[in-house]
């Protein structure tokens, strides 16, 4: 079957789909993106997303033509043509470069969409990671930018150890975020999350899940969490827009797993 993508103003064969070699967002990973799960016209957490994206266009300077209704459409055409009831997009915003050109630079707009693999298990396995030996970005506003060179080296390095996802340390050996997602823990009734003061990206589904969390009587707030805690806490969760809640669980540890299922309830129902 065809799968098609948007490229500037047109929808194309994903086979045919081109990139110009001018596009900075491949030259240099001069770009922004969102993932953003969906099902059927349902486009989930959408102005959390479309905000965030927004947010990380004014702070690297693109001017984008598109209005959020525009990109809504855009995006509800996108699941149309490739017929895929539910699954996740990709938004991406990048900007040409041209060093001797920086503020005239053409913004590029692609849409792609993709169905959503399955998790299988009840509980996934994670490994932590020192973030100083990958090239992470880490800066006090942060934002979704392209570069994703250090996670994508770590979740395979996570894959080739037999685990769903890695979590970072950072140099105090806090726990920062996963490579691709957030984290929380639960400890006595308590759900904590690592600080966005140590330079993580503000997931949207972070957001939604501290909210609900306070709405439905859990007391959820940021909190620095030592590499040494980590065997006291009761349950932990990765949070992410394709998978919502996934349990996990850590070699020497077993999650026990009780709040967190009743947390996803909460996020699915929410959806």
């Amino acid at each position: 079957m065809k799968k098609y993508v948007y490229i500037n103003g047109k929808f194309v064969n994903s086979d045919e789909a081109k990139v110009s070699f001018k596009d900075g967002g491949f030259q240099r990973g001069n770009g922004i993106f969102e993932t953003i799960r969906f099902k059927g016209k349902k486009l989930y957490n959408i102005k959390s997303h479309l905000d965030r994206l927004k947010s990380g266009v004014s702070y690297l300077d693109f001017k984008i033509d598109k209005t959020d209704d525009d990109l809504i459409k855009l995006m509800l055409e996108s699941i149309k043509k490739n017929k895929i009831e539910y699954g996740a997009i990709n938004l991406m915003v990048t900007s040409n470069f041209d060093i001797n050109n920086l503020f005239e630079s053409k913004t590029n707009i692609y849409i792609s969409v993709r169905s959503i693999n399955k998790i299988t298990h009840d509980l996934v396995k994670v490994i932590f990671l020192n973030e100083w030996e990958f090239p992470i970005i880490r800066f006090k506003n942060p934002i979704k930018i392209n570069s994703y060179a250090g996670n994508i080296k770590a979740l395979k390095l996570a894959k080739k150890k037999g685990a769903f996802d890695a979590i970072f340390l950072n140099k105090n050996k806090e726990i920062t975020e996963a490579t691709m997602r957030n984290i929380f823990f639960i400890k006595n009734n308590k759900v904590f999350t690592p600080p966005l003061s140590s330079g993580i990206l503000p997931g949207t589904t972070r957001n939604l899940i501290i909210d609900l969390c306070n709405q439905h009587g859990y007391d959820c707030n940021e909190k620095i969490i030592k590499f040494e805690e980590l065997n006291n806490m009761d349950e932990s969760f990765l949070s992410s827009s394709t998978y919502g809640i996934i349990p996990c669980y850590w070699d020497s540890w077993d999650n026990k797993n009780f709040i967190t299922l009743k947390l996803k309830k909460i996020l699915d129902e929410y959806y």
